[in-house]
């Protein structure tokens, strides 16, 4: 039986010592010593606003204050026209909001999404709950929405009572529903 080839041994030393320099370097700009002033925050220096903070833009430009849904139950579904399981649910959520739609009020808002593209994919889908744009993801930021789809539902005071990320099928959506705002199916 034949040995296995060996590397080179200037080949073993040189990649052991590139590992070294870029663990020392790696060690180096996370090191958060302040006196140590090379390195890389990795925490915000800023609190991250509110859900009383923020505001979505309509497909018209105008900013409205996420604090202005308060009043009335509220299913507010995050998408984007490059998300394929978004694109799947929006019918769903449509079939919950014309069973509901008296009762609880529906926002889709598009996160970081093109205004056209974010309009084509709702009038695509045939969404006629309100639509809106999320430009910064500020919004979904605020509700602690992670990935695409997420799915919020806030009280009548705008507090967060249940939080779904993914995609969601129409008796899903009215069960989280129906049993976060109490109302009768």
């Amino acid at each position: 039986m034949a040995a296995p080839p060996r590397l080179p041994v200037r080949l073993l030393v040189l990649s052991t010592v590139l590992a070294l320099v870029a663990a020392v370097a790696t060690y180096q700009v996370l090191d958060d010593d302040p006196a140590d002033p090379p390195g890389v925050e990795l925490t915000p220096s800023e609190e991250l606003p509110g859900a009383d903070e923020v505001a979505f833009t309509t497909f018209d430009g105008e900013s409205v204050a996420l604090r202005t849904l308060r009043g009335t139950p509220t299913v507010v579904n995050f998408f984007a026209s490059t998300c394929a399981p978004c694109v799947k649910e929006m019918p769903a959520i449509e079939e919950v909001h014309q069973a509901l739609g008296s009762e609880v009020a529906f926002l889709g808002l598009a996160v970081q999404d093109r205004r056209s593209d974010a309009r084509a994919l709702v009038d695509r889908t045939g969404v006629t709950y309100r639509t809106a744009l999320d430009p910064d993801g500020s919004v979904l930021n605020a509700l602690e929405g992670i990935l695409l789809p997420t799915t919020v539902l806030l009280d009548a005071d705008g507090e967060v009572v249940a939080r779904h990320t993914g995609e969601l099928t129409a008796e899903e959506l009215r069960s989280l529903v129906v049993e976060s705002f109490d109302l009768s199916a």
